[in-house]
């Protein structure tokens, strides 16, 4: 009579076990990794926006400091466009205008320059002319900057409202 030596192998359960819990791991990984990215994602339009917004309202306001005359708004007023009479004559005036949900600043008779990128969306810009007669002019700038990506897990675009005011120094 013989014996059969009787062969090692994996059974038909326990590959089934093992595929399970890889599997599981697979997911768990994936969605780690989905997780990072969106918090990368996030990150990124929360900077953009930031970044963009402070800048605008420091070239706003800087370039109100240095002005001479507001000519729009008038006093009192308010609207969506922003011109000030500069003592360079090659940026008189500078205007500050919102189109196509970009910021643009022209100097003078120069082309209209963009102050945000297609990252970030401009929405409900105001100047305000607070000023008395006699006095120096102060101009409050108001804006909404929405991020142009949403974060893709929850859907939800980043949105922050600047506020500023300048006053001219003479």
């Amino acid at each position: 009579m013989k014996i059969y030596d009787m062969q090692k192998g994996f059974s038909l359960i326990e590959m089934i076990v093992y595929v399970a819990i890889f599997g599981v791991f697979v997911i768990g990984l994936m969605s780690f990794s989905a997780g990072l990215i969106s918090a990368r994602l996030h990150s990124q339009s929360v900077f953009e926006v930031n970044a963009q917004g402070s800048r605008a309202i420091k070239t706003i306001t800087q370039t109100l400091r240095n002005a001479s005359q507001v000519n729009s708004p008038a006093v009192g007023a308010l609207g969506g466009l922003l011109s000030v009479i500069t003592e360079t004559p090659a940026t008189s005036p500078t205007t500050f205008s919102a189109s196509g949900g970009v910021l643009y600043v022209t100097e003078g008779v120069g082309a209209p320059i963009e102050l945000t990128n297609n990252k970030v969306i401009i929405s409900d810009l105001i100047f305000s002319n607070f000023s008395q007669p006699g006095t120096p002019n102060i101009v409050q700038v108001s804006f909404v900057l929405t991020s142009a990506t949403t974060n893709a897990g929850a859907g939800i675009p980043y949105v922050v409202r600047f506020d500023g005011s300048g006053a001219l120094r003479k």
